[in-house]
């Protein structure tokens, strides 16, 4: 039962057709010859029987034809659309490289209080999360959750950023509004969880997420990370690639992280690094 369940939902569309035509084809021949007519042209006009077949025979062709359009255009949409996503790679470093964007938000938060971040610190205290767009499509829309804590618990936080406009190998460093205590150095404050909800060119929605593993008190503790894509109603056969997941957009986990981001508060600033080393 259940795989002529799914065989019907597989041809849906052509069930569909079929069926339509011969309502049509009904309706259309009882308005005109009323049902005594049609028995006695099914029991003894052979040859105009013959005649009608093939005409069906030949509406089914057409229908079949359609349907394998289609079928392939819906082929090489999903294709596109898997082809589209982006990939990103997390890494830390003391000062991000030339061109990368930095995103910053809160109060004190400004072009001046960055570079004298970037002018202070070095690999021994306080490194920047960078999240580099390692394949070769664009990122239309992002929006960025970090969340972490202070080594005594002190302190937990949310931080928010969004922008738009990542483009293949670049990166963008965020840069939180809790900075840590004792000079930031590693160790004072653990991040906890990382989320990116994205577009891509496709206009496919993904989230990303990355997850501190093993709860180490270190800025580098990030490892276990996760793609969801969710599945749009526009194009069908879209599929998962290797450990991705589909997810629709009606489930929990979507809800769920939706929500996450519908909370985003506040306006990001940016500015991206010269070939100074400095914020511009």
């Amino acid at each position: 039962m259940n795989k002529i369940k799914r065989l019907c939902k597989k041809y849906q569309q052509v069930i569909y057709t079929l069926f339509a035509v011969l309502v049509i084809i009904s309706v259309v021949y009882f308005a005109l010859h009323g049902f005594d007519s049609f028995v006695k042209w099914a029991t003894t006009d052979v040859g105009s029987v013959a005649d009608w077949a093939g005409s069906i025979g030949t509406i089914l062709a057409f229908v079949a034809v359609i349907w394998q359009q289609g079928r392939q255009e819906n082929i090489t949409r999903a294709v596109h659309i898997e082809e589209s996503r982006p990939r990103f790679s997390l890494t830390y470093t003391p000062k991000p490289v030339l061109k990368t964007r930095v995103l910053f938000w809160g109060n004190g938060r400004t072009a001046v209080n960055i570079n004298e971040i970037l002018g202070s610190r070095s690999a021994e205290n306080y490194r920047f999360i960078s999240i580099e767009n390692i394949s070769n499509n664009v990122v239309y829309d992002y929006s960025i959750i970090l969340k972490y804590h202070s080594n005594d618990n002190a302190r937990v936080r949310k931080d928010y950023w969004s922008s738009h406009g990542l483009f293949p190998r670049r990166s963008v460093a965020i840069v939180p509004k809790f900075m840590g205590t004792d000079k930031d150095k590693i160790g004072n404050y653990i991040y906890d969880e990382l989320l990116v909800k994205f577009t891509t060119p496709a206009n496919e929605v993904g989230f990303f997420i990355s997850k501190n593993i093993n709860n180490a008190q270190t800025d580098s503790s990030f490892g276990k990370s996760q793609y969801y894509f969710v599945r749009g109603s526009h194009v069908k056969r879209v599929t998962a690639i290797n450990t991705d997941k589909m997810i629709d957009v009606n489930s929990s986990i979507c809800s769920k992280l939706d929500k996450e981001f519908d909370e985003i508060i506040g306006i990001t600033s940016l500015g991206e690094i010269n070939e100074n080393g400095k914020l511009s």
